[in-house]
C-alpha cells in the first residue's frame, strides 16, 4: 500500500510548491508599469504609450502623444516609378518609324509631366494625413477638456458655472460648442517650409507635314491614360472676334476628361498649326488672328484659373467611384467649371515652312570675294541644307544618332522665332524645343510594312472581310514609297498612293487572291487576279519581283573578265 501513495504523495508535494511560489511578492520593473496622467477629472484617465522600445506598452493610445517610428516610416507608398523614358520609346518604336531624338526627347518629357503628377499627389495624400492627425488632436482634446456631465435639459443655476467658459455661448434655445481657438496651427515641419514645386516644361515640335508629330503624341497618350486633346489653331481668334477662344482648348480637354476637374488639371494639350498663329500684316492695323492669339496664350501657357461655362454631358459608364459626393445634375444642364492650367502640359506642333532659311542665312559664312560660296535667295521644299557636323555638336543625344538625320531646324533659336513672327513673351514659356526630321525614301517603305499599324496590315485586313487575300510584291512596295517621297507630303503621301492603286481592286471584290506589282503602281498595268488554284502563279510572280539584296562579300559575276582584262589576257 504504501508503494501505490507515492505518486500521489509527490504530486501533492509540487501542488503545494508551486502555490507557495505564486503566493511570493513579484518584483515588478517601474519601466513595465503603466504611467497615469493626472487630470482635473477623477474618471478621465490617459495612457501614454512610452517612447523607450525596451519598454512595456499600455493597451491604450494617446493621439496627441509622438511616438517613436520605425525606419520603414519615412518610405515612400508609391513605389518607384512604373516606367522609365527608355520604356516609353521601346513602346513607339513599335508604332512609329524614324525620329529617334524626338522620340527620345518627348518621352523624357511626358515621363517628367507624369513625374511631377505622381509627387504632388504624393504631398496631397501626405498632408492629407497630417490634417486627420490634427483633427484626431482636436478631437481627443475636446474629450479630455469637455465637463463629465452636461444635463440635456440644464437648471437655470447652471448657466451661471458656464457663462464665463470659452468653449460654450448660451442661446435661447440650446447650448452650441465653439471650436477650441488655435488649436489648428501650420506645421513646424521643415521639410513642408522648405518644399520645391516643380515647374512644367512646355514643349515646341517643328517638323514638316506627315513626319509624326501628332501621331507620337496621341499614341504616347493612349499608353500613359492621361487626359489629351488637339486643338487646331487656325480657328483661334482674339477674345471678342468671330473664331474660337483659346479657352476652347480647355473646354475640349475637360471633356475628355468626362468632366472631371481634377484629371483636367493632369491633363495635355497640343496646339496643331501653331505657325499659323505668326504675325502678319492686316488691312485693318490689328491682327485679331496672329499677335492677338499669341497674347492671349500667355497666361494660359505660365498657368492661370479658366472659368468654363458648358453642358454637363457626363458619361454614366465613366462616372467615378465616389458618385455620391457629384451634385445632382440634370441632363444637358449649364455648369461652370474652374480649372486650374499650372500643371496642364502644353505641346505646340508647326511645320514652320521658310524657317529653315531664315536659320541657314544666320549660320552661313559671308560668300563675298574669290571662292566664296554663293547662297541663293531661295531655296525648294524638302531640300536639306549641308552645314558643317561640328554645328550639331552640342545638340542633345548627338553621340547616339547619325549626323545625317540632324537638319538646320535643329539649329532653332527664340531670335529665329522672332523674326518668323512670334513675340518675346510667347517663345520664353516654351522651355523645350525639338526638330523632327523629313522622312527619307527608306523610313516610308518602313512605315508601309514595319509598324503595328501599318498600311499593308491594315488594307491586308480589309480585303480579308471580303473575302479576299491581297499581296505586294517588294518592287510594288518601293515604288509606292517612291511616288510618295516625290509628292513631299510625308507618310500621308503613302495612304494617298495605296488608294489610287487599290481603287479598281476594291471594286472588282471579291476575288479570292489579288496581286500587286510594280507595273500596277505605275500604271502601265493592272492589278491581277487568280482563283483559290492560282496559288502556284502567285508565288512564282512574287519570287519573280523580290529585291535582291547586293552581298559585299559574294563574288561579282563579271570578276573573272575585269581581272583578265587587267592582266592583259
Amino acid at each position: 500500500m504504501n508503494h501505490l501513495l507515492k505518486p500521489h504523495s509527490a504530486a501533492t508535494r509540487s501542488i503545494s510548491h508551486a502555490m507557495k511560489r505564486a503566493t511570493r511578492p513579484v518584483c515588478v520593473p517601474s519601466s513595465c508599469l503603466c504611467r497615469r496622467h493626472l487630470t482635473s477629472s477623477p474618471t478621465l484617465a490617459t495612457f501614454q504609450r512610452s517612447p523607450d522600445l525596451n519598454s512595456g506598452f499600455t493597451g491604450s493610445y494617446d493621439p496627441t502623444a509622438e511616438t517613436s517610428r520605425g525606419p520603414m516610416f519615412s518610405k515612400s507608398k508609391h513605389g518607384v516609378p512604373q516606367f522609365y523614358p527608355r520604356d516609353l520609346k521601346k513602346c513607339l518604336d513599335a508604332y512609329v518609324v524614324g525620329q529617334d531624338r524626338a522620340k527620345r526627347i518627348i518621352c523624357s518629357t511626358l515621363f517628367n509631366h507624369y513625374q511631377n503628377y505622381r509627387r504632388r499627389h504624393q504631398i496631397e495624400c501626405k498632408d492629407r494625413q497630417m490634417q486627420e492627425k490634427l483633427e484626431r488632436q482636436r478631437s481627443s482634446r475636446d474629450k479630455t477638456d469637455a465637463p463629465q456631465s452636461i444635463r440635456a435639459y440644464p437648471a437655470p443655476e447652471d448657466y451661471r458655472f458656464l457663462e464665463h467658459s470659452p468653449y460654450y455661448e448660451i442661446n435661447d434655445f440650446n447650448l452650441e460648442p465653439l471650436e477650441p481657438p488655435d488649436l489648428l496651427v501650420p506645421s513646424n515641419d521643415p521639410a513642408e517650409a522648405h518644399r520645391v514645386n516643380i515647374d512644367k516644361s512646355n514643349l515646341l515640335l517643328i517638323g514638316p507635314t506627315g513626319v509624326g508629330k501628332t501621331y507620337i503624341l496621341e499614341t504616347l497618350s493612349k499608353k500613359l491614360r492621361v487626359p489629351f486633346s488637339i486643338c487646331d489653331c487656325n480657328s483661334l481668334t482674339q477674345a471678342g472676334y468671330i473664331g474660337q477662344d483659346v479657352e476652347t482648348c480647355i473646354e475640349r480637354l475637360l471633356i475628355e476628361a468626362n468632366y472631371d476637374v481634377t484629371a483636367t488639371q493632369r491633363g495635355i494639350v497640343v496646339l496643331d498649326e501653331f505657325d499659323k498663329l505668326a504675325r502678319r500684316e492686316s488691312p485693318t492695323g490689328r491682327d485679331v488672328g496672329g499677335e492677338g492669339v499669341q497674347q492671349a496664350l500667355l497666361k494660359l501657357l505660365e498657368g492661370t484659373k479658366v472659368t468654363l461655362n458648358c453642358r454637363n454631358g457626363r458619361s454614366i459608364q465613366a462616372l467615378p467611384a465616389n458618385i455620391s459626393s457629384l451634385p445632382p445634375t440634370g441632363p444637358g444642364k449649364m455648369e461652370q467649371y474652374t480649372v486650374d492650367t499650372t500643371n496642364i502640359l502644353f505641346i505646340l506642333c508647326g511645320a514652320f515652312v521658310g524657317l529653315d532659311k531664315v536659320i541657314v542665312k544666320r549660320l552661313a559664312k559671308p560668300s563675298i570675294g574669290f571662292g566664296g560660296d554663293v547662297q541663293g535667295r531661295s531655296t525648294m521644299s524638302g531640300v536639306k541644307h549641308q552645314l558643317p557636323p561640328e554645328m550639331y555638336r552640342h545638340l542633345a543625344h548627338h553621340n547616339s544618332l547619325n549626323e545625317s538625320s540632324f537638319t538646320p531646324m535643329d539649329l532653332v533659336s527664340p531670335a529665329d522665332l522672332q523674326s518668323f513672327g512670334f513675340i518675346p513673351e510667347l517663345i520664353g514659356r516654351l522651355h523645350n524645343i525639338c526638330a523632327l526630321s523629313p522622312l527619307s525614301r527608306e523610313d516610308l517603305l518602313r512605315v508601309l510594312t514595319e509598324p503595328c499599324n501599318s498600311l499593308v496590315a491594315q488594307y491586308t485586313a480589309l480585303f480579308e472581310t471580303y473575302p479576299s487575300k491581297l499581296f505586294f510584291t517588294q518592287k510594288a512596295l518601293s515604288a509606292i514609297a517612291e511616288r510618295a517621297f516625290m509628292s513631299a507630303t510625308g507618310a500621308r503621301g503613302l495612304k494617298m498612293e495605296m488608294e489610287r492603286v487599290l481603287a479598281e481592286p476594291m471594286f472588282d471584290s471579291p476575288t479570292p487572291l489579288v496581286l500587286i506589282t510594280e507595273a500596277c503602281v505605275k500604271g502601265t498595268e493592272k492589278a491581277a487576279y487568280w482563283g483559290k488554284d492560282g496559288r502556284f502563279e502567285l508565288d512564282r510572280r512574287l519570287e519573280a519581283e523580290e529585291i535582291q539584296v547586293p552581298n559585299p562579300q559574294a563574288p561579282s559575276p563579271l570578276g573573272s573578265f575585269r581581272e583578265a582584262g587587267q592582266s592583259g589576257g
